[in-house]
């Protein structure tokens, strides 16, 4: 190390040993706003109302049926969450007009993999509000015309097309009596139709039948809830333990900053009275 280099750490050490007895100096000031803050943090934390967490999983009334014969649209958690539009508060007083004084933050996420559940998330101060919060929300939903429109257009496509499987089921039922007449009567039945094909035909129509008539049962039921409301035991609000950690080091931090802004302002004084 040459003598410039030695001057320089010198010069460095002097440095830090004058912040150090700065601190040192002003380490009332600084250590008594730390406790102000952590005290007052403590403060605040207990003052606030509590807010609890309640969460729970639902299903859309229109769930997808896809078959070799039949398709029908779903409701997807995406065009019911653009339909809801976002959560602020005037809109939680339009989805919640008898409990909205009691929600203090409702979310809506996507379950990933499925496009007609998802999960609602609700904020408030009391545990015991949650069920009365979450059944106004699902007769909301249920009661959005935008919603209903949807689910009655989806109503009449599959009883169209209960109507229409009920009409090819009476048909080949009626085919299959015919076929089995002119085997007791010992007529040819004529080449390339096979009987075998027939009865699967029907089975599959009977099954396509039942597949309706549930997608038909689960419109009328509405929005499902299937998984259960859970609430937390503690609350989620306000964190104490963050709220006071932040406090500490902002205190601290605010502290040192103004033991050198004080001394720096005396230090223009001195200089000021020798001048």
């Amino acid at each position: 190390m040459n003598q410039q280099e030695r001057q320089q750490a010198y010069e460095d050490e002097i440095n830090l040993y004058d912040y150090w007895k700065v601190i040192a100096k002003r380490k009332k000031l600084i250590i008594g706003l730390f406790i102000i803050s952590i005290i007052s943090a403590v403060a605040i934390s207990l003052l606030m109302p509590k807010i609890y967490r309640g969460e729970a999983a639902l299903r859309l009334p229109t769930k997808e049926l896809t078959t070799k014969e039949l398709t029908t649209k779903e409701l997807t958690t995406k065009e019911l969450f653009d339909i809801i539009g976002k959560l602020d508060r005037g809109k939680i007083e339009v989805i919640f007009p008898k409990t909205y004084h009691l929600v203090s933050d409702i979310k809506l996420n996507t379950i990933e993999g499925s496009t007609d559940k998802f999960r609602v998330i609700i904020e408030a101060k009391k545990t015991e509000d949650f069920p009365a919060i979450l059944s106004e929300f699902v007769e909301h939903i249920n009661n959005n015309p935008l919603i209903k429109r949807h689910v009655e257009d989806a109503k009449e496509r599959l009883l169209k097309q209960s109507e229409e499987l009920l009409l090819n089921i009476k048909t080949s039922r009626e085919l299959a009596k015919t076929y089995e007449t002119l085997l007791k009567k010992g007529v040819l039945i004529p080449i390339g139709f096979n009987p075998v094909d027939l009865y699967k035909g029907i089975s599959n129509l009977e099954i396509e039948k039942i597949l309706v008539q549930q997608a038909i049962r689960n419109l009328n039921k509405g929005v499902e809830i299937v998984r259960q409301l859970y609430v937390s035991e503690n609350p989620v609000k306000p964190k104490t333990t963050i709220n006071i950690a932040l406090a500490g080091i902002v205190s601290l931090f605010a502290g040192i900053f103004i033991a050198f802004f004080v001394e720096y302002i005396n230090k223009i004084k001195r200089q000021k009275e020798t001048g």
